[in-house]
C-alpha cells in the first residue's frame, strides 16, 4: 500500500465511521427520508466513503458535505472528526481555529517529509504523538 493509500484509507475509516453514526442520529432514522437535503446528504455520504482515489469531485463533496452539518446537522459535528476538516480543506478550513490549522500542518510537514525519505508514515501515531508535543 503505497502512502497516499494509507493516508486516504485512514480518512475514508473516519468518513465510515461518521456515516455509521449519522445514519443512527435523527432525521436520518426515519423510515423515508422524503426530504430532498437528507437524501442527498446520505447519498453523498455513502460515495464519499466508497471512492476509491481522492480526486475534486471527493474535495467538492466532503466540503459541501461538511458544510450541510455545519449548517443543517449541527448535533452531527460532535461525531464528525476533526482530521476531515483538515482533509477536504478549503472552506472546512474556515471551521477550524488557528492552533488547530497549525497542528494539521505540522502534521502534513511530518507526513511529507516521511514520504521524501521513502519511509511508511503512521498517521495516526504520529498525531498522537504530535498531541503529547503540544
Amino acid at each position: 500500500m503505497t502512502h497516499y493509500t494509507q493516508y486516504l484509507k485512514h480518512h475514508v475509516d473516519l468518513l465510515q465511521a461518521f456515516s455509521d453514526s449519522a445514519q443512527q442520529a435523527t432525521p436520518f432514522t426515519q423510515p423515508d427520508l422524503n426530504n430532498e437535503d437528507e437524501s442527498a446528504f446520505i447519498a453523498t455520504l455513502k460515495k464519499l466513503c466508497e471512492m476509491p482515489e481522492y480526486n475534486d469531485d471527493m474535495n467538492e463533496k466532503g466540503q459541501w458535505l461538511v458544510s450541510r452539518v455545519v449548517s443543517a446537522y449541527s448535533h452531527l459535528m460532535p461525531l464528525l472528526n476533526r482530521d476531515l476538516l483538515w482533509f477536504f480543506g478549503g472552506n472546512c478550513l474556515h471551521y477550524m481555529p488557528d492552533d488547530e490549522i497549525s497542528f494539521y500542518q505540522q502534521l502534513e510537514e511530518l507526513r511529507f517529509s516521511a514520504e521524501d525519505a521513502g519511509h511508511d508514515f503512521d498517521y495516526a501515531a504520529a498525531k498522537q504523538s504530535l498531541t503529547q508535543t503540544h
